[in-house]
Protein backbone atom coordinates (compact mmCIF):
# COMPACT_ATOMS: atom_id res chain seq x y z
CA UNK A 1 0.00 0.00 0.00
CA UNK A 2 1.34 3.40 -0.96
CA UNK A 3 1.18 6.20 1.57
CA UNK A 4 1.68 9.91 1.00
CA UNK A 5 5.19 10.83 2.10
CA UNK A 6 6.42 14.36 2.81
CA UNK A 7 8.27 14.51 -0.52
CA UNK A 8 5.06 13.62 -2.38
CA UNK A 9 3.97 17.19 -1.67
CA UNK A 10 7.25 18.86 -2.61
CA UNK A 11 8.25 19.54 -6.19
CA UNK A 12 11.15 20.87 -8.25
CA UNK A 13 10.07 22.95 -11.25
CA UNK A 14 12.57 24.15 -13.86
CA UNK A 15 15.48 23.38 -11.48
CA UNK A 16 13.93 25.28 -8.56
CA UNK A 17 12.89 23.15 -5.52
CA UNK A 18 9.72 24.07 -3.61
CA UNK A 19 8.41 22.84 -0.28
CA UNK A 20 4.70 22.19 0.11
CA UNK A 21 3.96 25.70 1.40
CA UNK A 22 6.28 27.37 -1.12
CA UNK A 23 4.69 25.39 -3.94
CA UNK A 24 1.16 26.41 -2.97
CA UNK A 25 2.18 30.08 -2.85
CA UNK A 26 4.13 29.91 -6.12
CA UNK A 27 1.38 28.06 -8.00
CA UNK A 28 -1.24 30.54 -6.78
CA UNK A 29 0.96 33.44 -7.87
CA UNK A 30 1.45 31.93 -11.33
CA UNK A 31 -2.27 31.37 -11.80
CA UNK A 32 -3.23 34.99 -11.09
CA UNK A 33 -0.30 36.54 -12.94
CA UNK A 34 -1.20 38.18 -16.26
CA UNK A 35 2.19 37.11 -17.61
CA UNK A 36 1.44 33.40 -17.25
CA UNK A 37 0.55 31.59 -20.47
CA UNK A 38 -2.82 29.79 -20.56
CA UNK A 39 -1.23 26.32 -20.91
CA UNK A 40 1.12 27.04 -18.01
CA UNK A 41 -1.75 28.26 -15.83
CA UNK A 42 -3.46 24.87 -16.28
CA UNK A 43 -0.33 23.10 -15.01
CA UNK A 44 -0.37 25.12 -11.80
CA UNK A 45 -4.11 24.61 -11.36
CA UNK A 46 -3.52 20.87 -11.48
CA UNK A 47 -0.67 21.16 -8.98
CA UNK A 48 -2.95 22.95 -6.51
CA UNK A 49 -5.63 20.33 -7.12
CA UNK A 50 -3.08 17.58 -6.44
CA UNK A 51 -2.03 19.25 -3.18
CA UNK A 52 -5.63 19.61 -1.99
CA UNK A 53 -7.27 17.31 0.57
CA UNK A 54 -9.43 15.67 -2.09
CA UNK A 55 -8.75 11.94 -2.44
CA UNK A 56 -9.35 11.85 -6.18
CA UNK A 57 -8.87 13.79 -9.40
CA UNK A 58 -11.53 14.62 -11.97
CA UNK A 59 -10.53 13.41 -15.41
CA UNK A 60 -12.27 13.00 -18.76
CA UNK A 61 -11.77 10.16 -21.21
CA UNK A 62 -10.10 11.06 -24.51
CA UNK A 63 -13.26 10.62 -26.59
CA UNK A 64 -11.48 8.47 -29.16
CA UNK A 65 -14.66 6.83 -30.40
CA UNK A 66 -17.41 9.01 -28.99
CA UNK A 67 -18.29 11.56 -26.34
CA UNK A 68 -15.91 12.09 -23.46
CA UNK A 69 -17.03 10.92 -20.01
CA UNK A 70 -16.09 12.06 -16.54
CA UNK A 71 -13.90 9.75 -14.46
CA UNK A 72 -12.87 10.08 -10.81
CA UNK A 73 -9.32 8.79 -10.33
CA UNK A 74 -8.07 8.06 -6.81
CA UNK A 75 -4.82 9.91 -6.13
CA UNK A 76 -3.43 6.72 -4.57
CA UNK A 77 -3.98 4.86 -7.86
CA UNK A 78 -2.23 7.61 -9.80
CA UNK A 79 0.71 7.51 -7.38
CA UNK A 80 0.98 3.74 -7.69
CA UNK A 81 0.94 4.00 -11.50
CA UNK A 82 3.60 6.72 -11.37
CA UNK A 83 5.89 4.63 -9.17
CA UNK A 84 5.38 1.61 -11.43
CA UNK A 85 6.71 3.63 -14.37
CA UNK A 86 9.61 5.12 -12.42
CA UNK A 87 10.73 1.72 -11.19
CA UNK A 88 10.38 0.04 -14.58
CA UNK A 89 12.43 2.76 -16.29
CA UNK A 90 14.89 3.13 -13.39
CA UNK A 91 14.22 6.85 -13.03
CA UNK A 92 16.25 8.41 -10.21
CA UNK A 93 15.75 11.29 -7.80
CA UNK A 94 16.70 14.65 -9.30
CA UNK A 95 16.48 13.57 -12.94
CA UNK A 96 14.82 15.95 -15.38
CA UNK A 97 11.37 15.15 -16.81
CA UNK A 98 10.00 17.32 -19.60
CA UNK A 99 6.26 18.02 -19.73
CA UNK A 100 5.31 18.83 -23.33
CA UNK A 101 1.71 17.57 -23.25
CA UNK A 102 -1.41 19.37 -21.98
CA UNK A 103 -2.49 18.50 -18.44
CA UNK A 104 -6.11 18.32 -19.63
CA UNK A 105 -5.34 14.69 -20.45
CA UNK A 106 -4.15 11.89 -18.21
CA UNK A 107 -0.76 11.70 -19.97
CA UNK A 108 0.08 15.28 -18.98
CA UNK A 109 -1.24 14.92 -15.45
CA UNK A 110 0.76 11.74 -14.88
CA UNK A 111 4.02 13.42 -15.89
CA UNK A 112 3.46 15.87 -13.03
CA UNK A 113 2.52 13.07 -10.62
CA UNK A 114 5.67 11.12 -11.55
CA UNK A 115 7.74 14.16 -10.63
CA UNK A 116 6.00 14.38 -7.26
CA UNK A 117 6.37 10.69 -6.40
CA UNK A 118 9.84 10.20 -7.88
CA UNK A 119 11.42 13.50 -6.81
CA UNK A 120 12.05 14.41 -10.44
CA UNK A 121 12.81 17.88 -11.79
CA UNK A 122 9.74 19.01 -13.76
CA UNK A 123 10.69 20.97 -16.88
CA UNK A 124 7.91 22.88 -18.62
CA UNK A 125 7.50 23.71 -22.28
CA UNK A 126 4.42 24.67 -24.27
CA UNK A 127 2.40 21.61 -25.37
CA UNK A 128 2.27 21.71 -29.15
CA UNK A 129 2.61 19.33 -32.09
CA UNK A 130 6.30 20.30 -32.51
CA UNK A 131 7.78 20.38 -28.98
CA UNK A 132 10.51 22.91 -28.24
CA UNK A 133 13.46 21.04 -26.70
CA UNK A 134 15.80 24.02 -26.86
CA UNK A 135 17.19 25.18 -23.57
CA UNK A 136 17.12 21.64 -22.19
CA UNK A 137 20.49 20.02 -22.95
CA UNK A 138 19.58 16.91 -20.92
CA UNK A 139 16.10 15.45 -20.57
CA UNK A 140 16.16 12.19 -18.65
CA UNK A 141 12.53 11.35 -19.25
CA UNK A 142 9.74 12.57 -21.53
CA UNK A 143 6.31 11.47 -22.81
CA UNK A 144 4.95 12.34 -26.25
CA UNK A 145 2.30 11.27 -28.75
CA UNK A 146 3.44 9.86 -32.13
CA UNK A 147 2.59 13.09 -33.97
CA UNK A 148 4.98 15.09 -31.78
CA UNK A 149 7.81 12.60 -32.30
CA UNK A 150 7.23 12.45 -36.05
CA UNK A 151 7.25 16.25 -36.33
CA UNK A 152 10.49 16.49 -34.34
CA UNK A 153 12.24 13.99 -36.57
CA UNK A 154 10.84 15.38 -39.84
CA UNK A 155 11.90 18.93 -38.94
CA UNK A 156 15.51 17.80 -38.48
CA UNK A 157 15.23 18.29 -34.75
CA UNK A 158 16.96 15.70 -32.67
CA UNK A 159 15.86 13.43 -29.87
CA UNK A 160 19.43 13.32 -28.56
CA UNK A 161 18.70 15.40 -25.41
CA UNK A 162 16.07 12.82 -24.39
CA UNK A 163 17.46 9.74 -22.64
CA UNK A 164 14.16 7.87 -22.16
CA UNK A 165 10.99 8.50 -24.17
CA UNK A 166 7.58 6.92 -23.75
CA UNK A 167 5.02 7.22 -26.55
CA UNK A 168 1.27 6.71 -26.23
CA UNK A 169 -2.11 8.04 -27.21
CA UNK A 170 -2.37 6.42 -30.64
CA UNK A 171 -0.76 3.88 -32.94
CA UNK A 172 2.87 4.44 -33.91
CA UNK A 173 3.32 4.42 -37.71
CA UNK A 174 5.65 1.74 -39.04
CA UNK A 175 7.80 4.35 -40.79
CA UNK A 176 8.34 6.18 -37.50
CA UNK A 177 9.08 3.01 -35.55
CA UNK A 178 11.82 2.06 -38.00
CA UNK A 179 13.56 5.40 -37.44
CA UNK A 180 13.95 4.75 -33.71
CA UNK A 181 16.80 2.36 -34.49
CA UNK A 182 18.82 5.39 -35.61
CA UNK A 183 18.61 7.23 -32.27
CA UNK A 184 20.37 6.74 -28.95
CA UNK A 185 17.21 7.59 -26.99
CA UNK A 186 15.54 4.64 -25.26
CA UNK A 187 12.09 4.57 -26.89
CA UNK A 188 9.09 2.76 -25.43
CA UNK A 189 5.53 2.34 -26.66
CA UNK A 190 2.91 2.39 -23.91
CA UNK A 191 -0.63 1.06 -23.58
CA UNK A 192 -3.14 2.59 -21.21
CA UNK A 193 -6.00 5.02 -20.79
CA UNK A 194 -7.51 7.48 -18.35
CA UNK A 195 -9.45 4.74 -16.58
CA UNK A 196 -6.18 2.93 -15.72
CA UNK A 197 -4.35 6.08 -14.59
CA UNK A 198 -2.13 6.05 -17.69
CA UNK A 199 -0.26 3.03 -19.04
CA UNK A 200 -0.44 -0.48 -17.64
CA UNK A 201 1.83 -2.08 -20.25
CA UNK A 202 5.03 -1.07 -22.04
CA UNK A 203 7.15 -2.20 -25.00
CA UNK A 204 10.78 -1.28 -25.85
CA UNK A 205 11.00 -0.27 -29.52
CA UNK A 206 14.76 0.01 -30.07
CA UNK A 207 18.11 -0.99 -28.60
CA UNK A 208 19.72 -4.44 -28.79
CA UNK A 209 16.57 -6.26 -27.64
CA UNK A 210 13.41 -4.56 -28.94
CA UNK A 211 10.20 -6.18 -27.74
CA UNK A 212 7.58 -7.58 -30.08
CA UNK A 213 4.67 -7.31 -27.64
CA UNK A 214 3.44 -5.18 -24.77
CA UNK A 215 4.47 -6.40 -21.31
CA UNK A 216 2.14 -5.75 -18.36
CA UNK A 217 3.70 -3.80 -15.52
CA UNK A 218 3.91 -5.31 -12.00
CA UNK A 219 0.58 -5.68 -10.21
CA UNK A 220 -1.38 -5.88 -13.49
CA UNK A 221 -3.45 -8.96 -14.43
CA UNK A 222 -4.79 -9.20 -17.98
CA UNK A 223 -7.55 -11.26 -19.58
CA UNK A 224 -10.06 -10.88 -22.43
CA UNK A 225 -13.84 -10.89 -22.70
CA UNK A 226 -16.11 -12.70 -25.16
CA UNK A 227 -15.44 -10.03 -27.81
CA UNK A 228 -11.67 -10.52 -27.59
CA UNK A 229 -11.25 -7.18 -25.84
CA UNK A 230 -8.70 -6.59 -23.08
CA UNK A 231 -9.77 -6.69 -19.43
CA UNK A 232 -7.46 -5.08 -16.86
CA UNK A 233 -7.27 -5.93 -13.17
CA UNK A 234 -4.78 -3.98 -11.05
CA UNK A 235 -4.17 -4.17 -7.32
CA UNK A 236 -4.29 -0.36 -7.13
CA UNK A 237 -7.37 0.34 -9.27
CA UNK A 238 -10.77 0.63 -7.55
CA UNK A 239 -12.40 -1.70 -10.06
CA UNK A 240 -11.80 -3.91 -13.10
CA UNK A 241 -11.49 -2.06 -16.41
CA UNK A 242 -13.15 -3.65 -19.44
CA UNK A 243 -11.75 -2.02 -22.57
CA UNK A 244 -12.88 -1.89 -26.20
CA UNK A 245 -9.39 -2.80 -27.40
CA UNK A 246 -9.04 -6.00 -29.41
CA UNK A 247 -5.84 -7.84 -28.46
CA UNK A 248 -3.96 -11.06 -29.18
CA UNK A 249 -2.11 -12.57 -26.22
CA UNK A 250 1.42 -13.79 -26.93
CA UNK A 251 2.18 -15.12 -23.43
CA UNK A 252 1.47 -14.49 -19.75
CA UNK A 253 0.97 -10.74 -19.40
CA UNK A 254 2.08 -10.00 -22.98
CA UNK A 255 -0.12 -8.99 -25.90
CA UNK A 256 -0.34 -7.26 -29.25
CA UNK A 257 -2.91 -4.53 -29.77
CA UNK A 258 -5.06 -5.14 -32.85
CA UNK A 259 -7.50 -2.25 -32.88
CA UNK A 260 -10.69 -0.81 -31.41
CA UNK A 261 -13.87 -2.88 -31.28
CA UNK A 262 -15.75 0.39 -31.89
CA UNK A 263 -13.99 0.80 -35.24
CA UNK A 264 -14.87 -2.63 -36.67
CA UNK A 265 -16.05 -2.53 -40.29
CA UNK A 266 -18.72 -5.07 -41.22
CA UNK A 267 -18.45 -5.59 -44.97
CA UNK A 268 -20.67 -8.30 -46.39
CA UNK A 269 -20.74 -10.09 -43.03
CA UNK A 270 -16.92 -10.04 -42.69
CA UNK A 271 -15.60 -8.09 -39.72
CA UNK A 272 -12.53 -6.02 -40.56
CA UNK A 273 -10.26 -4.41 -37.96
CA UNK A 274 -9.16 -1.21 -39.75
CA UNK A 275 -6.03 -0.78 -37.63
CA UNK A 276 -4.77 -4.19 -38.80
CA UNK A 277 -5.29 -3.19 -42.43
CA UNK A 278 -3.54 0.15 -41.89
CA UNK A 279 -0.57 -1.51 -40.20
CA UNK A 280 -0.07 -3.93 -43.10
CA UNK A 281 -0.32 -1.15 -45.70
CA UNK A 282 2.22 0.94 -43.77
CA UNK A 283 4.64 -1.97 -43.38
CA UNK A 284 4.55 -2.79 -47.11
CA UNK A 285 4.36 0.70 -48.63
CA UNK A 286 5.55 3.08 -45.86
CA UNK A 287 2.38 5.08 -46.56
CA UNK A 288 0.09 6.23 -43.78
CA UNK A 289 -3.53 5.57 -44.64
CA UNK A 290 -6.83 5.31 -42.82
CA UNK A 291 -9.16 2.39 -43.54
CA UNK A 292 -12.76 3.59 -43.35
CA UNK A 293 -16.13 1.88 -43.71
CA UNK A 294 -18.68 3.81 -45.77
CA UNK A 295 -22.40 2.91 -46.03
CA UNK A 296 -23.12 0.50 -48.87
CA UNK A 297 -26.52 -0.82 -50.01
CA UNK A 298 -25.11 -4.22 -50.95
CA UNK A 299 -22.33 -4.84 -48.40
CA UNK A 300 -23.63 -2.82 -45.47
CA UNK A 301 -20.23 -1.10 -45.36
CA UNK A 302 -17.57 -0.90 -48.05
CA UNK A 303 -13.89 -0.56 -47.20
CA UNK A 304 -12.09 2.51 -48.57
CA UNK A 305 -8.59 3.91 -48.04
CA UNK A 306 -7.93 7.56 -47.24
CA UNK A 307 -4.58 9.34 -47.60
CA UNK A 308 -3.39 12.87 -46.88
CA UNK A 309 -2.47 14.90 -49.97
CA UNK A 310 0.88 15.91 -48.50
CA UNK A 311 2.05 12.30 -48.12
CA UNK A 312 0.31 10.70 -51.11
CA UNK A 313 2.51 9.59 -54.05
CA UNK A 314 1.63 10.60 -57.62
CA UNK A 315 0.97 6.93 -58.39
CA UNK A 316 -1.79 6.66 -55.77
CA UNK A 317 -4.71 6.61 -58.27
CA UNK A 318 -3.27 3.44 -59.84
CA UNK A 319 -2.20 1.69 -56.65
CA UNK A 320 -5.26 -0.56 -56.36
CA UNK A 321 -3.33 -3.19 -58.31
CA UNK A 322 -0.39 -2.89 -55.91
CA UNK A 323 -2.69 -3.39 -52.93
CA UNK A 324 -4.11 -6.54 -54.53
CA UNK A 325 -0.63 -8.06 -54.55
CA UNK A 326 -0.36 -8.24 -50.76
CA UNK A 327 -3.79 -7.62 -49.25
CA UNK A 328 -6.35 -10.39 -48.63
CA UNK A 329 -9.39 -10.04 -50.85
CA UNK A 330 -11.67 -8.65 -48.12
CA UNK A 331 -9.00 -6.08 -47.12
CA UNK A 332 -8.75 -4.53 -50.59
CA UNK A 333 -10.24 -1.03 -50.89
CA UNK A 334 -13.29 -0.44 -53.03
CA UNK A 335 -12.23 3.20 -53.46
CA UNK A 336 -9.27 5.45 -52.66
CA UNK A 337 -9.66 9.00 -51.35
CA UNK A 338 -7.33 11.91 -50.62
CA UNK A 339 -7.98 14.70 -48.13
CA UNK A 340 -5.96 17.75 -47.22
CA UNK A 341 -5.51 16.67 -43.59
CA UNK A 342 -6.93 13.97 -41.34
CA UNK A 343 -9.29 15.53 -38.76
CA UNK A 344 -7.93 15.09 -35.23
CA UNK A 345 -9.42 15.50 -31.79
CA UNK A 346 -7.83 17.49 -28.98
CA UNK A 347 -5.61 14.56 -27.99
CA UNK A 348 -4.22 14.53 -31.56
CA UNK A 349 -5.86 11.22 -32.51
CA UNK A 350 -7.46 10.89 -35.94
CA UNK A 351 -11.22 11.34 -35.64
CA UNK A 352 -12.50 8.46 -37.76
CA UNK A 353 -16.13 9.56 -37.60
CA UNK A 354 -15.39 13.05 -38.87
CA UNK A 355 -13.15 11.59 -41.56
CA UNK A 356 -16.00 9.38 -42.80
CA UNK A 357 -18.29 12.41 -42.85
CA UNK A 358 -15.72 14.36 -44.90
CA UNK A 359 -15.80 11.68 -47.61
CA UNK A 360 -19.48 12.28 -48.37
CA UNK A 361 -18.42 15.49 -50.14
CA UNK A 362 -15.12 14.18 -51.52
CA UNK A 363 -14.95 12.29 -54.84
CA UNK A 364 -12.74 9.17 -54.94
CA UNK A 365 -9.64 9.12 -57.12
Amino acid sequence: MIHIKPWHRNLTINNQPYTFKELLAYATEKIVSSETMAWEREVYRFIINWLSDSEDIQQYSSGTTGKTKEIRLPKMAMMHSALNTSRYLNLEKGQAALLCMPVDYIAGKMMVVRCFTGNLNLLLTEPRSLPDLSGHPRIDFCAMVPLQVMNLINCNNTLDPVRKLIIGGSEIPTELEKRFHEVTTEVYATYGMAETSSHIAIKRLNGPFPQQAFQALPGITLSSDQRGCLVVDADYLPQRVVTNDLVAFTGPGTFNWLGRYDNLINSGGIKIVPEEVEALVQSRTLLTCMAVGLPDNHLGQRLVFVFENEHAPDSLPTMKTDFENFLPHHWRPKEIYCVEHFPRNESMKVDRRKLAEMLTNTPPL
